[in-house]
């Protein structure tokens, strides 16, 4: 049922599709070129390396941040406020001169982006009372969709127009989504009391975002092993050269990325008839799944699409069900659970890319995808089996 949005839910559905595509479609298509931009403008591998990371080490905390700021001034001018500055920031990437115009453009970037998505999530649990999966999951579903177009458009666009173009591109695609936003989302009333609610109430229920929280680090752990490690074993172990081991990762992100698409919808239906648990508990076995089908069988190509067909299923469960457990909390601590949730994807691949690395390095080979892929899930599985019956009671009030 919806509970502001009135006579326009159609509209409003749209415009959530196009924050959701928007949402993601920027770092899809910048991430995989910012590093050759850096060194096109003469970076050394360091500035390199720091462009393209600092990304990931500014929005990590600013996430959290920013959801916690949609909380006291509400969901759409925190979503206004990240499109602008998303604009400035693309702008900033297209001219940049030197390696240090690019960075600061690189930290804006993440300082405003991280606007959109928990102010987003924490809207949809706005809008509407009851039966928040279906809009929930038709926002993944555009993520998902412009993870997979963004990432296999950009290169192109490089190599045919430059680096320019890509910003070009995702700055239209900014402007249109602020538009459509200013014109087309509703802003529900911020309660004045709504910073001193939100301590008591997140303490009350801070179970329901630990297990959201734990639930997404526990699968991008395994995310940061794939994209951080995988390639060096491809190469290493393998005999895959550096072009082949990196289309391999590619291809195995795209498989899982669009196998999720469907799986939303699902995880929705899930939802909605017993609880988000179980297709929570479901994502976990599949991420756990693939992480000891790729211990024991990364060499083989049948191996890692089969596994990257089944971490498609961990990825529509997990992030459509963790998402849902932090949306549905009371409306003064939704965009910090929100916040938070988002936070944990960052930080598992932050945390799963280098600690893999330096396993690899350190140890060898045997074990990396056991004790970063496969037992994180497991332990998840196991907490959230012990909070069942209080997450559900909570879930029911």
């Amino acid at each position: 049922m919806v509970q502001v949005i009135g006579g326009y839910s159609k509209s409003l559905y749209a415009v959530l599709g196009a924050v959701g595509f928007v949402a993601l479609i920027d770092t899809s298509m910048i991430s995989p070129i910012i590093a050759a931009h850096a060194r096109a403008l003469n970076a050394d591998a360091f500035w390199a390396g720091l462009i393209a990371g600092s990304y990931s080490i500014v929005a990590i905390p600013m996430i959290v941040f920013a959801g916690y700021f949609s909380d006291i001034l509400g969901r759409r001018r925190a979503m206004v406020i990240g499109m602008f500055g998303d604009l400035l920031a693309m702008t900033l990437y297209a001219i940049s001169p030197t390696p240090s115009i690019l960075l600061t453009a690189r930290f804006l970037h993440a300082v405003f982006d991280s606007f959109i998505v928990p102010s987003a999530l924490a809207l949809i649990g706005d809008l509407f009372s009851s039966g928040v999966g279906r809009p929930l999951s038709f926002f993944w579903i555009f993520v998902a969709v412009a993870i997979v177009l963004g990432s296999g458009s950009s290169a192109g666009l490089v190599s045919a127009l430059g680096f320019q173009a890509v910003y070009a591109v995702v700055g239209a695609l900014v402007a249109a989504s602020l538009i459509a936003t200013l014109r087309g989302l509703p802003a529900p009333p911020v309660s004045g009391d709504s910073a001193r609610g939100g301590a008591r109430v997140s303490g009350a229920l801070a179970r329901r975002v630990a297990v959201s929280v734990i639930g997404m680090l526990s699968m991008y752990l395994l995310i940061g092993g794939v994209v951080g490690t995988l390639p060096t074993i491809l190469i290493d172990r393998f005999g895959l050269d550096e072009r082949g081991a990196a289309a391999q990762i590619g291809l195995f992100m795209a498989i899982s990325t669009a196998v999720s698409i469907p799986i939303f919808p699902i995880s929705a239906r899930l939802a909605g008839r017993r609880t988000p648990l179980v297709p929570l508990i479901i994502g976990l076995l599949a991420s756990m799944t693939t992480a000891l089908a790729l211990e024991f069988g990364a060499g083989l190509t049948l191996t890692r699409t089969l596994s990257a067909i089944v971490f498609g299923l961990a990825l529509g469960t997990i992030i459509f069900s963790s998402s849902y457990l932090v949306v549905t909390l009371p409306k003064e601590v939704r965009g910090l659970g929100s916040g938070l949730n988002q936070s944990a994807s960052l930080l598992g691949v932050a945390l799963g890319a280098p600690l893999t690395s330096l396993y690899v390095t350190m140890i060898g080979w045997a074990g990396v995808f056991i004790l970063f892929g496969a037992i994180p899930p497991l332990v998840a599985a196991i907490l959230v089996l012990g909070v069942w019956r209080v997450v559900v009671r909570e879930l029911k009030e």
